[in-house]
């Protein structure tokens, strides 16, 4: 059932991808979107036995802090999409050696794998930036909580670094690098949020001192 929910999404990108190659016989852009596809499928399967309210909560947040972010990202994920089929299946303007093609796909299916692992642990995982009083909502310290305070967003890191590799354009991997800066801003001000009203979050913070990529940020 999940994995017909998560295939219209995996169905948009190969059509973008297609769209902008001219073409649909590049195997790394079918290998891509099987990627993706599975591994939304997947965790989406588990979250429906483990955690069902969670899934309700993605898909229709009632309210949300941040909604820039979206209005944002959706549009440089759309030209990312289009400009890889471009590069690599139509004009050719950057060349991407097929090694680092297969780490670029490693990279994609690591940050699907930690953005599995971090939905799989916290209960109140939400696409939106808010406080779900209405959810008893209360600090995670497990699985990826333990090791960085916004595991969900190195999730977004590991994507925008492997995608344009993946996908074979490094002008793709270019358009990527404001989504970075977007999500930056995004960690500081949910963890400024949590800081202030989720009980129990600044003890976390000073136990986990690291919000995405240990060591750096």
């Amino acid at each position: 059932m999940m994995f017909l929910r998560t295939l219209p999404i995996a169905v948009l990108v190969m059509l973008l991808l297609a769209l902008g190659a001219g073409r649909w016989d590049l195997p790394m852009h079918w290998a891509y979107v099987a990627v993706l596809w599975l591994s939304a499928g997947t965790t989406y399967t588990l979250l429906q036995s483990r955690s069902p309210e969670l899934i309700r909560e993605r898909l229709k947040p009632p309210s949300d802090r941040d909604r820039s972010t979206r209005r944002v990202a959706i549009p440089i994920m759309l030209a990312h999409y289009l400009v890889a089929g471009l590069d690599a299946g139509r004009l050719g303007w950057t060349r991407v050696p097929f090694p680092l093609q297969i780490a670029g796909l490693a990279m994609l299916a690591a940050s699907m794998a930690v953005v599995g692992w971090t939905l799989l642990s916290n209960p109140y995982a939400s696409s939106a930036v808010r406080i779900q009083s209405e959810r008893e909502h209360h600090v995670i310290t497990t699985g990826p909580y333990a090791i960085v305070r916004h595991p969900m967003y190195l999730g977004v890191l590991l994507f925008s670094l492997g995608s344009g590799a993946a996908l074979g354009s490094w002008l793709a991997a270019v358009l990527l690098v404001p989504v970075l800066a977007i999500f930056v801003r995004r960690t500081l001000l949910e963890d400024r949020m949590l800081h202030a009203e989720l009980k129990g979050y600044a003890e976390y913070a000073a136990r986990v001192r690291w919000r995405v990529v240990p060591g750096l940020f």
